[in-house]
């Protein structure tokens, strides 16, 4: 999909309101990003719904679901499949129930099936959502304890049963990644490279989601089949320890954003005159890799540089598989076996080092749901 966006003609994009089984792994969060770097590369292009509808109507369904209401926020425009063009503001007036919600905290309305969305639109009258913000600025978002509080309302929403049974310690470990990640993401792609605002008209997201994942040993030839490697090792991995009868219980999390990218803004940092079209992809995985280390930050903020540091320790306590898409980049690490402290991510593809540039990083993190005596 990505080569398309290299054409000079304007480029269409329909997108369907419902994913397969939810969607695999990682899977709205590389749409989201396919999408962001399509509306970046073009002014001209159209979003559309699958459907024969022709009305503002016709994007209901897609707007109930988190890449549709990205992507219709994102897209330059809006088009009915009939080929009548609608505002922006036309279309995100359906989706004013699903951001109400976000505000109240009332989760499970935020998209269909057992999951929850948190999105701020740049620009937006509701940029700065109160679940994230205790004050209407990036400087007012909320502290650790806040997030702990959050990601116990995440959980609850994904498997209500598990809650009642997870220890305190990893509500908190989950609760520090959560907004680790966030906080990255707030601090640094608030603007783009050069310092410049994202707003209404140069749009950007920053969001949290949240999904539940299940399957019993029985699921075994389904898991099997998966095309993607390092999530079929995973799932196998927790396979060996069930029992017949469980069922194996995941949250997979998401923080995604629309920014300049991890390595792009590094780069613009610690060697401002140097491009990052014109970086070697193993360069950009090097650049990518040390903002994982201790004390690196962009922040002009001295004892500052030990987010994405942390992040790694949280993902050993969690015994998680982190999967990370930025620039030209698709990495993972499975922290399963709970001993790895270092950042030595592989490449998601074996044999393919350098993707198609995309928009914004995203961290997709699959993580077993623990229950006590499993902290």
């Amino acid at each position: 999909m990505y080569n398309d966006l290299q054409s000079t003609e304007a480029v269409d994009v329909r997108l369907p309101s419902h994913l397969k089984h939810g969607g695999t792994f990682g899977i709205t969060s590389a749409i989201v990003q396919f999408v962001a770097s399509w509306a970046r590369g073009s002014q001209e292009g159209r979003l559309s719904p699958y459907g024969s509808g022709s009305g503002v109507d016709s994007f209901a369904e897609l707007l109930h679901q988190p890449h549709g209401l990205i992507a219709s926020y994102m897209a330059p425009h809006l088009v009915a499949s009939q080929g009548i063009e609608f505002e922006k503001h036309e279309v995100l007036a359906q989706a004013i129930p699903y951001i109400e919600a976000m505000q109240s905290s009332k989760f499970r309305e935020t998209m269909n099936g057992r999951g929850a969305i948190l999105t701020c639109f740049a620009g937006a009258k509701n940029e700065f959502i109160l679940p994230l913000y205790e004050r209407k600025s990036l400087e007012g978002m909320r502290g650790a304890g806040d997030f702990e509080k959050l990601t116990k309302k995440l959980i609850e929403v994904c498997d209500p049963s598990a809650l009642r049974n997870m220890p305190d310690t990893f509500t908190q470990a989950l609760g520090l990644l959560i907004r680790e990640l966030f906080e990255n993401t707030n601090d640094h792609a608030s603007t783009d490279e050069l310092g410049r605002e994202y707003t209404w008209h140069y749009p950007n997201v920053r969001g949290i989601l949240a999904k539940y994942i299940s399957f019993t040993p029985s699921a075994k030839d389904a898991i099997n089949a998966f095309d993607d490697v390092p999530h079929r090792l995973y799932f196998q991995k927790a396979l060996l320890n069930a029992t017949v009868n469980k069922t194996l219980d995941f949250i997979e999390l998401s923080v995604i954003d629309c920014g300049p990218g991890i390595a792009k803004r590094w780069l613009a940092h610690v060697s401002p005159h140097e491009n990052i079209e014109n970086v070697s992809i193993d360069k950009e995985e090097a650049l990518v890799r040390e903002t994982f280390e201790l004390g690196k930050t962009s922040k002009p903020i001295n004892g500052t540089g030990v987010g994405l540091y942390t992040v790694i320790k949280s993902l050993v306590r969690l015994k998680a598989l982190l999967r990370l898409r930025t620039g030209r980049l698709c990495l993972y690490q499975d922290f399963s076996n709970g001993t790895d402290t270092a950042f030595e991510p592989r490449h998601w593809l074996n044999d393919r080092k350098e993707l198609p540039r995309t928009v914004g990083t995203s961290f997709s993190i699959l993580i077993p749901l623990a229950s006590k005596g499993q902290s």
